[in-house]
């Protein structure tokens, strides 16, 4: 039976309701966009927010995908670093609830952590930081057991740390295994070009994206771009949120309808449809079925705050996919 490992950041995502713009304007964050900043500004920030009705949830993009094939019936893992914290056991907790396999790499520091706030208009502005997740080296992943997982799903923001990501690569470890990789950001799809186009062409198997990610990495409209990214992996699947989703393989390519949703929060969407997909890829479904299961899970987390179903939730979904 397939087994899948997903190597990335450990974060948690903090719900905030901003009511005071102000703050954004005393420390230069433009209002909607995302900020990834050091710990020094992060804690400054953070310790003028208002935090009573801050909501805390379990995030990270890799993890995000094996949570929920966990709650799907699928053996997962997961590496990452947290630190020795309230929000690192959070972590913990909440993949070993969902019956993924993680043996932390604990590391002195903070947890990774990622403030999302919301402004009374709606727009939400991002502001991160990475924590110990900067701290993770080979050494750590060389240490940990990877040889009985068949799928490896790769964290798009572990690029921002070149040679860790080429070493893993390189280790017998995961040479057997398909490789799955979301480009995260299209910083780290302009930011890192030459680095990716030898990863994927190399060792990618399915490769995810949205469509600015893919113009950032492509220079062309998301129906060319896929095109050619399909020229180096096996399986390419642009999202586009509402505007549904492309999926090339080799010369088979399919438009996917989005499923509808009455939108909550947009926080791991894309992961959540990465997850789908995989779930219907596992089991040897049709690309078109797989792309609709991976829109309808997509829109199940558009309708909550986070990353996260209820365990209701998922014994629903169960019962339909």
């Amino acid at each position: 039976m397939s087994k899948i490992l997903a190597i990335g950041n450990a974060l948690i995502d903090i719900m905030v309701d901003l009511h005071d713009e102000g703050l954004l304007k005393k420390y230069s964050f433009a209002k909607g966009s995302q900020e990834h900043v050091s710990k020094e500004v992060f804690d400054a920030f953070y310790q003028e927010l208002n935090l009573e009705d801050a909501r805390f949830i379990p995030g990270g993009s890799a993890a995000n995908v094996v949570h929920p094939l966990a709650n799907l019936g699928f053996k997962t893992g997961f590496i990452g670093a947290i630190g020795d914290d309230d929000l690192g056991r959070t972590f913990e907790d909440d993949l070993k609830q969902a019956g993924v396999y993680f043996s932390p790499i604990r590391k002195e520091g903070d947890t990774g952590k990622v403030l999302h706030l919301q402004t009374r208009e709606g727009e939400k502005t991002i502001i991160a930081y990475s924590g110990v997740n900067e701290q993770l080296t080979w050494e750590d992943l060389s240490d940990h057991l990877m040889n009985s997982y068949t799928h490896l799903v790769l964290d798009g923001f572990l690029l921002s740390n070149e040679e860790l990501v080429q070493e893993l690569m390189n280790s017998e470890s995961i040479g057997h295994m398909k490789v799955i990789f979301d480009m995260a950001s299209s910083h780290i799809a302009e930011g890192h070009r030459e680095f990716l186009k030898r990863l994927i062409k190399n060792h990618v198997d399915i490769l995810f994206a949205n469509d600015l990610e893919a113009f950032s990495y492509t220079s062309n409209e998301p129906e060319r771009g896929i095109r050619s990214m399909a020229k180096d992996c096996e399986i390419v699947v642009i999202k586009q949120v509402s505007r549904g989703s492309m999926i090339q393989r080799g010369s088979e390519f399919y438009a996917i309808a989005s499923a509808p949703a009455r939108v909550v929060d947009t926080t791991g969407a894309g992961d959540m449809y990465a997850a789908g997909f995989l779930y219907g890829l596992l089991k040897n479904y049709h690309l078109t079925h797989c792309g609709k299961i991976a829109s309808f899970l997509a829109s199940k987390v558009l309708e909550v705050e986070g990353a996260r179903l209820s365990f209701e939730k998922w014994r629903e979904i169960q019962k339909m996919v």
